[in-house]
């Protein structure tokens, strides 16, 4: 079956097609994140008519009537306030099915982003920052985009994120940046992830005014004697970018004279130990393993400090998982190309086809390199062992989202895969969502997800399962495979299932689902995906003795050293299978840590001249 997706969608939506506005349903159920969230503080800044959010977009109310006119203030928004959130823009049910259209569109204008950033409390101490796994300068884009400067406001934001498109749409908001603001105390937090996806794809689109932009700031910072390792001396609220990874307060501090505070990280050296103002790294030669999410944030931060950056991929395409394991209709390929593509005119190099241990050894690239950072993902997908998994059309979720997603871009030669009448998905994660959300676009005319435990249990972002919802997804809670059925040709035919009850808690905090006897029943279908969960098992580095009995690596800090000098590592690769946002930390962080380690190497630093 063919089908195609609309490439329009970074560059906004035709006006005959513009999608519904809609805020997201509300959030239930434990995520990945950074930890538990603490309570609210009431707001600690000064509630004048100044700092207060206008309405949703201004000129319109949360429904898009017209809003009562109102005088404006000197930021030019209206006097009048509420706390209610800019509605986001979703794709109609009735339009999604047909295409692989991004569902999800955030905002779409200025002025939506400006009022939604608008509502920022400003405050003394901005958990939201605390919430993000990679520590984003959140209040600090969020400054800038209240002023209608979204291009700096990229600037702040990429200074840490290297793939901040890219995280604008697939990251937990919900239980990380967002879902750490003080708002949510009032249910609606700052929409910072579509705020953040605004922003970037702003600059993405215009690279040249983005990177002129950038270099420009890169050059007031050397001017300044600032660096990635000490704190700016420019601004009296040098000791709040300290605090909070490059906040700034607007109104108390220039933002223009404020440095933007990269706030790279190396344990165990003190502020008297930090190399000197010079961390340039021209001249130097890095080797990146894995073109993922770690790999290009590492690869981004070591061009920027004029590295010779080298990237390996096994694929014969960069991007990881952004580009092979997440659907068109939440990541469009040309979003995660137009990342690369800013990556590579930094002056990073591509080799694909490049498999560790095989065409690559580590030894071998430490004597080509000056050091060497892997950041290969966990790309071995399991399977429930039960009788008959070795059907013909039971895949993984893994393998079957990454060849419908090849399917999709020009001259692939890859076709989609077959789905049949009725599709089985077993788990409820993220994946999963992904997997029955293709499936109904691939023509199944009815997917069924299985979960053995609950809703609230379900490791999946609710806004997916929302999503999945309604688009007419099929939820079997409480229920698990113990068998697949065959016909006479060895193809799948049905499952076996068994339903289950919640016992007591499991080490994961959850309560152990257990089966119910006799409660065994039959479902048909052509086509069963298993999604549920992924290792790093098989990644050979030569080293042994470098890998924990569960495959990852053994790291030291959070600048991911190995006990092999020169040899860096991060993402799945040392956490196992975990999120974007987390990788992109590792492998900036490593960054950081590779740029110490060069600058403290006996004779690693070429000759002046050289």
């Amino acid at each position: 079956m063919a089908y195609s997706a609309d490439h329009s969608v970074p560059d906004g939506p035709s006006p005959s097609t513009a999608p519904t506005v809609t805020a997201d349903p509300p959030r239930d159920g434990g995520k990945a994140g950074p930890g538990p969230r603490p309570p609210a503080p009431a707001p600690d800044v000064a509630q004048d008519p100044e700092q207060r959010g206008p309405h949703p977009v201004p000129g319109t109310t949360a429904t898009g009537g017209t809003a009562p006119a109102h005088h404006t203030t000197a930021r030019g928004y209206p006097e009048g306030y509420e706390w209610r959130m800019t509605p986001v823009h979703v794709v109609p049910v009735k339009e999604r099915l047909g295409s692989f259209r991004e569902v999800a569109q955030g905002y779409l204008s200025d002025e939506e982003a400006r009022a939604e950033a608008a509502r920022c409390l400003l405050c003394k101490h901005p958990t939201c920052i605390s919430g993000c796994p990679n520590n984003n300068p959140i209040p600090t884009f969020l400054a800038f985009v209240q002023e209608g400067r979204m291009l700096e406001a990229a600037v702040a934001d990429y200074e840490k994120n290297s793939l901040a498109a890219c995280t604008g749409r697939v990251c937990n908001w919900e239980e990380q940046c967002e879902g750490w603001c003080v708002l949510t105390a009032n249910g609606e937090g700052v929409r910072i992830g579509a705020i953040e996806r605004y922003i970037a794809d702003h600059a993405l689109r215009n690279p040249e005014a983005f990177a002129a932009l950038r270099a420009q700031r890169a050059a007031e910072e050397a001017a300044q004697g600032a660096s990635p390792y000490t704190l700016p001396t420019v601004s009296p609220y040098a000791a709040a970018i300290e605090a909070y990874g490059g906040a700034v307060v607007p109104g108390h501090a220039s933002l223009d004279a404020v440095r933007l505070h990269s706030g790279a990280i190396v344990p165990g050296y003190t502020p008297q130990d930090y190399p000197p103002a010079d961390l340039s790294l021209r001249g130097l030669r890095v080797a990146v393993v894995g073109a993922g999410p770690a790999g290009l944030a590492c690869a981004d931060v070591l061009s920027r400090a004029h590295a010779e950056v080298v990237v390996f991929d096994a694929q014969d395409y960069a991007g990881g998982l952004l580009s092979d394991g997440i659907p068109e209709f939440v990541l469009p390929q040309e979003v995660v190309e137009r990342e690369i593509a800013r990556v590579r005119a930094q002056g990073v190099a591509f080799r694909f086809g490049q498999v560790l241990g095989r065409d690559l050894r580590v030894d071998d690239l430490l004597a080509r390199f000056s050091a060497v950072f892997v950041g290969v993902g966990a790309e071995v997908a399991h399977r429930l062992d039960v009788p008959g998994h070795d059907a013909e059309g039971v895949l993984t979720a893994q393998d079957f989202l990454r060849r419908a997603k090849r399917a999709l871009q020009p001259g692939s030669g890859v076709e989609p895969p077959p789905v049949g009448r009725r599709v089985l998905v077993v788990g409820a994660g993220n994946t999963s969502m992904d997997a029955a959300r293709t499936a109904l676009r691939l023509g199944a005319e009815e997917v069924r997800v299985v979960y053995r435990r609950t809703r609230p249990e379900s490791p999946s972002r609710e806004i997916e399962l929302s999503f999945a919802d309604e688009e007419g997804v099929r939820f079997a809670y409480l229920e698990n495979p113990v068998e697949l059925l065959k016909d006479g040709a060895g193809r799948v035919r049905g499952a076996r299932l068994v339903r289950m009850r919640l016992g007591e808690t499991d080490r994961s905090g959850r309560r152990r689902p257990e089966p119910i006897t006799s409660s065994e029943h039959e479902v048909p279908c052509e086509t069963v995906l298993f999604a549920v969960g992924y290792s790093v098992h098989g990644v050979d580095l030569g080293h042994p003795e470098l890998l924990r009995p569960d495959g990852t690596v053994r790291t030291h800090g959070e600048g991911g050293a190995t006990d092999l000098p020169g040899l860096f590592a991060g993402g799945d690769l040392v956490r196992g299978a975990y999120t974007v946002v987390h990788a992109i930390r590792d492998g900036r962080l490593a960054a950081d840590a590779i740029g110490e380690y060069l600058h403290r190497k006996d004779g690693a630093k070429p000759p002046a001249g050289q």
